[in-house]
Parts: structure tokens; sequence; C-alpha cells
């Protein structure tokens, strides 16, 4: 968090130090409201909510089914041998550890539905970063902002101090 509030405050000092050099031009973004309105993005949101329907479908009907089996074996409890319940304890056991992987694989970090969602949006972020390039290029923005994130988008190359800082700290 520190790290971006000195950055900003980095970017802010060199606008404002260019700005009396010449006139800037400054641009920013709602990031947010480009993914939600642009009809590519609200297409891929809506399949990734369909398939996450889906599995949310599974894993309830795995819920169930280990939820049938207890309620099953604690009702012919009286009637169960010992050998029987050992049985039915072990098949709730492992219905429950296959729950629980589906869980994971699905929801864990990297799961399925991470995976999904980088496979159906990174198209469009790169189609999005592609189009705001362009019109930086294109309209002569010096730097393009991001009102949602807060972040800088795009900047011309004349403000990259990369260079500098690099040599100050490598004397």
């Amino acid at each position: 968090m520190r790290t971006k509030i000195t950055i900003c405050i980095a970017v802010i000092l060199s606008v404002a130090a260019a700005a009396f050099a010449k006139d800037l031009k400054i641009g920013y973004i709602h990031s947010q409201r480009i993914l939600s309105e642009f009809q590519e993005s609200t297409e891929a949101q809506q399949t990734l909510d369909d398939e996450q329907r889906e599995w949310m479908e599974q894993a309830k009907q795995m819920e169930e089914e280990i939820t049938d089996l207890e309620n099953e074996l604690e009702n012919q409890s009286l009637l169960t041998s010992e050998e029987k319940r050992a049985e039915r304890l072990q098949l709730i056991q492992e219905k429950y550890l296959e729950y629980q992987r589906f869980q994971q694989e699905i929801w864990g970090e990297n799961g399925t539905l991470y995976q999904r969602n980088e496979e159906l949006t990174k198209p469009i972020i790169d189609k999005v970063n592609v189009i705001i390039q362009k019109i930086g290029e294109d309209y002569e923005y010096d730097f393009i902002f991001d009102a949602a994130l807060g972040n800088m988008v795009y900047a011309k190359d004349d403000y990259d101090i990369t260079d500098l800082i690099l040599e100050d700290l490598n004397e």
C-alpha cells in the first residue's frame, strides 16, 4: 500500500514538474464501467456465472448425499451391525473427502474458477489495453489513469524516469 502511495506521489510530482514545462494532456478511464458495459465482458461474466452455478449445484448434491448417508446411518443405528456401521462411516468419510477435494479443485487457490476467469477475461483485458495505448498515442495523451483502481494505465515514454532511479541506486 505504501509503495502504491509513494509511486502515485512520484508520478504526481513528475506530472506537476512537467506541467511547468508544457501543457499536459491527462485523461482517465473507469475500468469497472468499461468491463460492465463492454458486451464481450458481460458475456464472459455470464458464462462464468453459469459455470459457477453448475459447480454450486454439484457441491449441493454432494452435501445432500453426505447428509442422507448420515441420516440413514443414524436412523438405522439400532439395526446395524458394528461391521456395517464401520463400512457406512468409511463411505461417509470418503464422500466427505471427495466433497472437500471438489471444493478445493473448483474454488481453491488457482482452482478451476480462477483459471476459467483468467481464460475468459485475459483476451478482454488485452483488447482494452490495446485500445488505451492506441488512444493515448493517437490523441497525444501524456498520461491516462484508471479512476476505479487509482493506477496509471498509459504514459508517454518521455516521462519514464526508471533509468535515473537505477543510476542513482547503483552509484
